[in-house]
């Protein structure tokens, strides 16, 4: 397994466990679900901003399972804005981009699509265990109240829905031994 170098405020071991969950729940399997990409033109809609994603962190690769606003299928880790989102269970938001020291330098920042805003609601699929984020990405900074930050929480919660559906169908598909 490669150096899990990209969670800065998670223990390895935790890390080892959100990957495993990944696994589990067959989240990285396949390019995603249409009722993920739903929740994403719902959420682009609703917050008029210029792409909406759910994303599921794997170990060196963000993977984009839900879109609206972009054809990307990934990313590379290290520039995840979730990196960030999933260190807690709280909606992370950089209301511009170009003024965190963490982000201004980020490819997708300096180059298009020119991010300047990002919200993050994370996927908390069991207790401590953060699998991805419903994120909202915009070419213009701007502010994110708190009513804002309780519906993107909401439909990221619609989202860990699905993942427990597929999850528990997987789960019930399985060969018997």
């Amino acid at each position: 397994m490669p150096e899990l170098q990209f969670v800065p405020e998670t223990t390895q071991l935790q890390e080892a466990a959100r990957l495993q969950a990944l696994f589990d729940t067959g989240a990285l399997s396949g390019e995603g679900s249409r009722e993920f990409d739903d929740i994403c033109a719902r959420a682009r809609s609703r917050f008029k901003v210029d792409i909406a994603l759910v994303t599921f962190l794997g170990a060196e690769t963000q993977f984009l399972r839900g879109r609206s606003g972009t054809e990307l299928l990934e990313t590379p880790r290290h520039e995840a804005f979730c990196n960030y989102t999933i260190q807690s269970d709280s909606v992370f938001v950089v209301p511009d981009t170009t003024e965190d020291a963490r982000f201004a330098d980020y490819r997708m920042v300096v180059g298009p699509p020119k991010i300047r805003f990002y919200a993050g609601a994370p996927l908390t699929y069991l207790r401590g265990i953060r699998l991805g984020a419903l994120c909202l990405l915009d070419g213009a900074p701007r502010d994110f109240s708190l009513g804002d930050k309780s519906e993107l929480e909401i439909m990221a919660d619609e989202v860990v829905s699905i993942i427990a559906s597929l999850a528990f169908d997987m789960a019930h598909h399985l060969p018997v031994i």
